[in-house]
């Protein structure tokens, strides 16, 4: 088990095996024991897979961790009584993030800013959006959130130090390591692990360039792994099943994508995921012609097949070859999908995609 402070564990740290096997009760105020779900993906030697976690990590084992909002601010929350110690959740070493699980912004997810916390507020990333707007409850009835910790390619990966082992093969440069992809909007972000420096680096950096350690491994985000090693890489994590339904942002300008992690812990259909409908996703656009409708793709291993719902025959086709329905289209379990939206959505309005209940 990796640890960066004792209050903070990698939240699906990997042993030498690429295994970590999580605590599946919540601790604190009103805990509740969810099952526990576990995924293997396996990357062959010279292939690259897509991957996200399924699964929620335990909470934090700092105090406090399982609250209820008594107030909000345009980023921030407040949390009457939480006594939590200042700037415990806000080193970019050791991040974490907060799932709202009742309420309005139930299943949301939103990652705790650097901004050094106090005793009862917690600065939030929103994506651009005013928290006031999602209306969510607050008072002694209100919204009910977990503070969860989160990755960066070094707490998830590993550092190549003493206790916290390597766990993908690095390299001198980024062509004979493996590569970490995340997307970053309008392309790629590439990792490797530098052995030369001892640490991560992008792609394109150099020597005198900052450590990527802290580079940050979105739980609602899909990531790409690309396996150089001559053996395969065997990813297993265990974690807890959503009690929610999770909530996804999608981003809001005009054709450009956004590759979010399902939280799905079983494989489901493009029918079932039913994106079309208006209780998942609010304008989504369906039509005939895909050039004019809202785009899901999925890596198949050697290439992205993107599919889109066609109003006209009621089902879900494949851009390229719309005429077979594509409804029994299997997402596997933890495979990401990268969603493109044809509208653009004002700056500051929400925007979410709302995956189906893990738990039945």
């Amino acid at each position: 088990m990796k640890t960066s402070t004792p209050a903070h564990t990698s939240a699906f740290a990997l042993t030498a095996a690429l295994i970590f096997a999580l605590n599946p009760g919540l601790r604190g105020q009103g805990a509740v024991s969810r099952p526990v779900g576990y995924l293997v993906q396996t990357i062959p030697a010279g292939q690259t897979a897509s991957f996200s976690i399924p699964f929620d990590p335990d909470v934090s084992s700092r105090p406090n961790t399982i609250r209820r909002v008594n107030a909000l601010g345009t980023s921030y929350l407040e949390s009457d009584g939480a006594d939590w110690s200042p700037g415990a959740f806000s080193a970019p070493a050791s991040p974490y993030a907060v799932r709202f699980t009742s309420g309005q912004a139930s299943g949301r997810i939103f990652l705790v800013s650097s901004t050094a916390n106090t005793a009862s507020r917690l600065y939030l990333e929103t994506d651009g959006l005013d928290l006031g707007s999602l209306q969510i409850e607050l008072g002694a009835a209100g919204a009910s959130f977990e503070i969860l910790p989160a990755d960066t390619l070094a707490t998830f990966f590993g550092a190549n130090t003493l206790g916290d082992a390597l766990v993908v093969q690095g390299g001198p440069n980024a062509g004979s390591a493996d590569l970490v992809q995340l997307w970053a909007g309008p392309g790629w972000n590439r990792y490797y692990f530098n052995t030369l420096w001892n640490r991560w680096a992008l792609d394109s950096d150099t020597e005198v360039d900052v450590s990527r350690n802290n580079a940050l491994l979105r739980p609602d985000r899909g990531i790409m792994i690309t396996r150089r090693g001559d053996t395969p890489l065997v990813v297993a994590v265990v974690g807890r099943v959503l009690a929610v339904p999770h909530r996804a942002v999608q981003l809001g300008s005009e054709n450009l994508q956004s590759l979010l992690a399902t939280m799905q812990p079983d494989d489901i259909t493009l029918g079932s995921l039913a994106l079309q409908r208006s209780d998942r996703v609010g304008g989504w656009r369906s039509s005939s012609d895909p050039g004019q409708a809202d785009i899901l793709s999925v890596w198949s291993g050697a290439t992205w097949l993107s599919f889109f719902h066609n109003d006209s025959v009621g089902y879900w086709q494949r851009v390229g070859d719309p005429g077979p329905n594509r409804d029994e289209f299997v997402i596997r379990a933890g495979v990401p999908v990268f969603v493109k939206r044809r509208a653009t959505t004002p700056s500051g309005v929400d925007r979410t995609i709302a995956f189906p209940a893990a738990l039945p």
